[in-house]
């Protein structure tokens, strides 16, 4: 009888141990925390998924970045944006050279803040605990910048 609850439990033995977690941060973030330091900065790029802020990390500020770079980090290493907050808290202020806020999966990187979506900006940057992006406010109303 013993033989036969063993037996019975492997199937759910294997099914619970094949199962991968279904949260994010599950994640080996030391990749976003390499860059700290680098000379270029960082770009924090945002998104929301089922109602969740996520956000990734780019090295450097001298190129425009693909939206293949950002669907990269969307789908291997998504960072809850408490998570990032532990990790952006150990560079200096500098180092963050943009914030940008995307869809998922990144379709195209409008890195202006607009009345439209400046209160993403402003939920963005208040849970990171970064100062607000002043630099790249966009005034769609004048059609210059602020």
């Amino acid at each position: 009888m013993r033989f036969f609850r063993k037996i019975a439990f492997v199937p759910f033995a294997i099914l619970f141990s094949c199962s991968k977690p279904n949260y994010v941060d599950s994640y080996d973030y030391t990749l976003y925390e390499s860059y700290k330091g680098s000379m270029k900065g960082i770009e924090v790029y945002c998104w929301k998924d089922s109602d969740i802020w996520y956000s990734g990390i780019l090295p450097g500020t001298n190129r425009i970045k693909t939206t293949e770079e950002v669907n990269y980090l969307q789908t291997n290493l998504p960072c809850p944006l408490t998570r990032m907050r532990e990790i952006l808290s150990d560079y200096e202020k500098d180092e963050i050279g943009l914030i940008c806020i995307t869809t998922k999966p990144a379709e195209c990187l409008n890195y202006l803040i607009t009345t439209e979506n400046i209160d993403e900006y402003q939920y963005v940057c208040e849970q990171l605990e970064i100062d607000f992006p002043q630099g790249q406010i966009y005034d769609d109303t004048q059609d210059n910048h602020i």
